[in-house]
C-alpha cells in the first residue's frame, strides 16, 4: 500500500517536473552549449570555439569592471536591506492605533510595478523640472542643478537607494513574521531582571532573528546580483559604464553587439558563482537550524 502511494505521488509530480524542465532546463542547457560557440544574433551559423569565449571574457576589462560594479551594487543594497528592515520590523511590531493600516500601507513600494516606478523616478530626478532634483539641489548641492543619474559619482548610490526602497517592505515583512514568533514571556523575564531595550535587542531579539536575517540576506544577494530591469530603465548602464553591472553587460553583449556566444558565457559564469554561493549558504545554515532544534 505504501509503495502504491509512493508511485502515485511520483506520477502526480511528473507533469510539474516536465513543465519545469521545459521552462528552465532547456534554456539553461542551451545557454551552456551556446557558450562554446561563436554565435551572432540572427545568424543561422554557429562556429565551435571551445573555451575561447571563456578565455576572452576573463581577459576582457569590461567584464571585470562590470563584476566590480555588481559587487558595489550588491554590497550597497545589502547594507541597507539588512539593517533598515530590522528597525522597521521592531517599530511595526509594537501595538499602536492604526497598526494594521500602517502595515498594509508599508507594502505599497513592493507591489508598485518596477516599470512605473522607474519611469516616475527618472522624471522626478531630471534637473530643473524634477521635484526630487529640485529638493536635492536646494538641500545637498546648494542650489546647483546636478543630474544625479547623469553623474558617474551619484548614479550608482541613487539606484541603490531606489532599489532598496522597493525591497524594504519584503525584508521588513519577513523579519516581522519571525519577530512575532518570539514568546513575549522571554522579554517579560528579561524586563524583570532589569534588562533595558538595548540589552533585550542584543541578547534576545537579534540572536533569535539570526536565521531569518541570513535567509533575507541570501535572497537579497541573489536578487540584487541579478537585477536588470531597474538599472536598465533608469540609466541603461550609464553614464558611460558607471552603472553597468553583469546583467546589463549580458544584455548589451547579446542584443546591442549581437554576440550571443559571449553573452551566454558571461551568463554561465554568473550562474556558477551564484550556485556556489547558494551551496555554501545552505551548507553553513544547516548546522544552525539543527542546533536551534
Amino acid at each position: 500500500m505504501t509503495l502504491f502511494r509512493t508511485r502515485k505521488q511520483v506520477l502526480l509530480l511528473v507533469p510539474q517536473i516536465v513543465l519545469l524542465a521545459a521552462l528552465y532546463g532547456y534554456p539553461v542547457v542551451r545557454t551552456v552549449v551556446q557558450s562554446f560557440y561563436n554565435v551572432s544574433f540572427g545568424s543561422q551559423h554557429a562556429e565551435g570555439v571551445g573555451v575561447a569565449n571563456y578565455v576572452g571574457v576573463f581577459r576582457d576589462d569590461a567584464f571585470w569592471a562590470a563584476a566590480l560594479s555588481s559587487l558595489y551594487w550588491t554590497a550597497g543594497n545589502l547594507v541597507i536591506q539588512l539593517t533598515v528592515p530590522i528597525f522597521l520590523a521592531l517599530l511595526l511590531n509594537e501595538q499602536f492605533r492604526g497598526m494594521n493600516l500602517a502595515r498594509a500601507t508599508f507594502m505599497l513600494p513592493w507591489v508598485v510595478p518596477t516599470v512605473a516606478f522607474a519611469v516616475c523616478m527618472r522624471w522626478m530626478l531630471l534637473p530643473k523640472i524634477g521635484i526630487v532634483a529640485k529638493a536635492l539641489s536646494d538641500t545637498l548641492f546648494f542650489g546647483r542643478q546636478v543630474h544625479v543619474l547623469g553623474n558617474g559619482g551619484f548614479a550608482m548610490p541613487t539606484l541603490i537607494l531606489l532599489n532598496s526602497w522597493k525591497f524594504l517592505p519584503f525584508g521588513t515583512l519577513m523579519i516581522l513574521a519571525a519577530l512575532q514568533t518570539i514568546p513575549r514571556e522571554i522579554y517579560e523575564a528579561a524586563m524583570v531582571d532589569g534588562a533595558g531595550a538595548a540589552t533585550r535587542f542584543r541578547h534576545i531579539t537579534f540572536p533569535l532573528l539570526g536565521s531569518m536575517i541570513w535567509f533575507v540576506g541570501f535572497l537579497a544577494f541573489s536578487w540584487n546580483f541579478n537585477t536588470f530591469d531597474l538599472i536598465w530603465l533608469m540609466t541603461q548602464g550609464g553614464p558611460g559604464t558607471a552603472t553597468q553591472t553583469l546583467p546589463v553587460l549580458i544584455y548589451r553583449t547579446a542584443f546591442k553587439t549581437m554576440r550571443l556566444g559571449e553573452a551566454s558565457t558571461i551568463s554561465v559564469i554568473v550562474a556558477a558563482v551564484l550556485a556556489v554561493i547558494g551551496f555554501v549558504y545552505f551548507l553553513t545554515m544547516k548546522p544552525r537550524e539543527e542546533q536551534q532544534r
